[in-house]
């Protein structure tokens, strides 16, 4: 695998292989096995035993987390060259999280005992966990404070922006969040009801901010007149 500059990226993703020497990524290849798991599958879920890292090769995938009140929100998506599982390398005792596959998935998964031995072999390796690690809790901590700081329409705005950030797709008509999520799923990440959800996006889209030929498809048509409403 050649090696070519890692792309640091104002989401919160860092391509950890694509930055990695030659002899790096052929000692991580030798101690991984592949996996692949069919959309809407689990990689892993909340709560089984956790072993390995897990590198995603091609795909999309979420994150959902399940509080003890039954309450559940997707709290991350990862695309082709995100790291998974990097919070469970602490304790290794338990997955944090259910990571589950929008789409189609191809996994490397790199067991946790050869982490270590790969650190000690190639620093780099470790160097480069830590930037990724230190690059998602930056834009995890400026998203939590949008959120946090934020009114419920100031949210939502917010979470669409970050989404047009990671799963953005370029058109004639605006930027295409390359995602099919609910309604359901996008109130969980913004912290508000479902109802609150549909008559934002109603309102986006009478102001001409959100288009879309159905009701899954966002097309953020100003992104201008989002960031003022998100940051205003």
């Amino acid at each position: 695998m050649a090696r070519r500059d890692s792309q640091a990226r104002s989401d919160g993703h860092l391509d950890v292989l694509g930055g990695l020497s030659p002899a790096c990524c052929a000692a991580l290849l030798e101690r991984s096995t592949r996996r692949e798991v069919a959309k809407g599958k689990p990689l892993w879920t909340q709560g089984e035993p956790a072993h390995s890292l897990a590198f995603l090769l091609a795909g999309k995938v979420m994150s959902q987390y399940e509080a003890r009140s039954g309450r559940s929100g997707t709290i991350g998506f990862w695309c082709a060259g995100d790291l998974v599982g990097l919070g469970d390398m602490g304790q290794r005792s338990s997955r944090q999280h259910t990571v589950r596959c929008l789409e189609a998935s191809r996994f490397l998964l790199l067991p946790f005992n050869c982490v270590d031995e790969l650190i000690e072999l190639f620093p780099e390796f470790g160097i480069a966990l830590v930037r990724a690690l230190s690059i998602r809790l930056s834009w995890v901590t400026q998203l939590a404070l949008g959120l946090e700081t934020g009114s419920a329409t100031e949210r939502i705005c917010t979470v669409l922006l970050a989404l047009s950030e990671r799963f953005g797709l370029p058109r004639k008509d605006g930027v295409l969040i390359d995602l099919n999520l609910t309604n359901e799923q996008l109130a969980a990440i913004a912290g508000v009801t479902r109802q609150f959800m549909n008559s934002t996006l109603r309102l986006l889209r009478e102001r001409g901010i959100l288009a879309g030929q159905s009701r899954r498809e966002l097309v953020l048509t100003d992104l201008a007149a989002l960031e003022h409403l998100a940051f205003s």
